[in-house]
């Protein structure tokens, strides 16, 4: 036992037994059962527990911003006990919160805004000078360039590429802004090849087909990004959208006894662009971060190869000619997929909510007529 230790036990046998000689004669003795902590504020009238228990609902649901229900708890507590010490400030608040000017303040203060970056600039850059290259590549083949011609066009390619990412970058621009116009370029040459395979281009159509969607959906992007100025998780979700869409569906069409490679393109032409769109519309409603989409892709990897390893597992692979277990092995992977992506949006539901305050601090009234601050909070 340290010094500071039998300090205190001194002082607190010395107030304990001034206490003692003080009070009134009592014919039973003072145990530890009977010393209870002072209150924390002196009420004329305890409140039933039932009014306690909903009370601590209304805080939980304030602290979650979950303002409305917050409201209806303290108004129920204030009904059942008027005289609770912290309900009818609380309700006040969240009062004030749930009135229009108060949103809007919230909104702003909350609201995930993106800021211009040097990171956002160099991404674009980077991307857009591969595609010019490969612009140029492809204009130099329809051209029959000699192999002196394509490194040539392929080094101005480049340099159109980068002067356009510099030009649209003036003044700044954000990591949504940039995401936009790099995933107009990818998606583009990707329905480029696709409407090659499935319209069955040849020669110059062919590599026509893949400049025009390169070029046409990067000028998509611009526009996008100049117009509708998403967020880098408004992008990330509709590149999910269109990327999970062609996987299901490739999954489900391997299974078929079908090997016409025009419509299985075309499906998945109408796929990836109903993915596309869809994501997009609803990237408007329903804020997302970029982390919060990586999340829920890796679910989608991860469900897809859970449901393939264990039909595999079950059947023991593809064992005949027929391919039933092959085609159970795809189904089940699909399903992973689905199921993946639908159980880590839900487990991460919360991950973009705002960061309320989780403590607050309040003058209070303590026991023995003294005065100080109460704490509360989630810890």
């Amino acid at each position: 036992m340290t010094l500071a230790t039998l300090l205190l036990v001194a002082l607190s046998a010395t107030q304990v037994g001034d206490e003692a000689q003080t009070a009134p004669a009592s014919s039973a003795p003072l145990t530890s059962e009977t010393l209870t902590a002072p209150p924390l504020m002196t009420t004329p009238d305890a409140c039933p527990p039932e009014a306690e228990a909903r009370y601590n609902e209304g805080f939980n649901a304030l602290i979650q911003g979950k303002d409305t229900q917050a409201s209806e708890a303290f108004t129920e507590v204030l009904a059942v006990c008027p005289q609770h010490p912290y309900a009818t400030e609380f309700g006040r608040l969240t009062r004030a919160r749930l009135k229009p000017g108060a949103k809007l303040a919230q909104a702003a203060v909350y609201e995930n805004t993106e800021r211009r970056s040097g990171a956002a600039v160099a991404s674009l850059t980077v991307v857009q000078t591969l595609h010019g290259a490969t612009q140029g590549i492809l204009l130099c083949a329809i051209a029959d360039c000699r192999d002196q011609g394509y490194v040539a066009a392929s080094m101005l390619g480049a340099g159109a590429g980068v002067t356009s990412a510099l030009l649209l970058s003036q003044g700044g621009i954000t990591s949504g802004q940039a995401a936009v116009i790099n995933s107009g370029t990818v998606w583009g040459f990707w329905f480029g090849i696709a409407s090659m395979l499935a319209f069955d281009l040849e020669d110059d159509d062919a590599l026509r087909a893949a400049i025009i969607g390169g070029a046409g959906f990067t000028g998509v992007g611009v526009l996008l990004a100049n117009l509708v100025q998403p967020t880098a998780g408004q992008v990330s979700m509709a590149n999910s959208g269109g990327l999970w869409a062609g996987v299901v569906t490739a999954l489900f069409l391997a299974t078929s006894e079908s090997d016409n490679t025009k419509s299985f393109f075309a499906a998945e032409l109408a796929a990836t662009s109903a993915g596309i769109i869809g994501f997009a519309v609803l990237s408007r409603s329903l804020p997302v971060s970029r982390g919060r989409m990586l999340l829920i892709d890796a679910g989608g990897i991860v469900g897809g190869l859970l449901g393939a390893s264990t039909m595999y597992t079950f059947t023991g692979g593809d064992d005949g000619d027929s391919g039933d277990n092959g085609d159970a092995i795809l189904i089940s992977a699909g399903v992973g997929v689905l199921g993946g992506l639908a159980l880590t949006a839900y487990l991460t539901r919360n991950f973009d909510a705002p960061r309320l305050p989780q403590v607050m601090l309040t003058p209070t009234l303590m026991g023995k007529e003294g005065a100080g601050m109460a704490l509360a909070g989630q810890f």
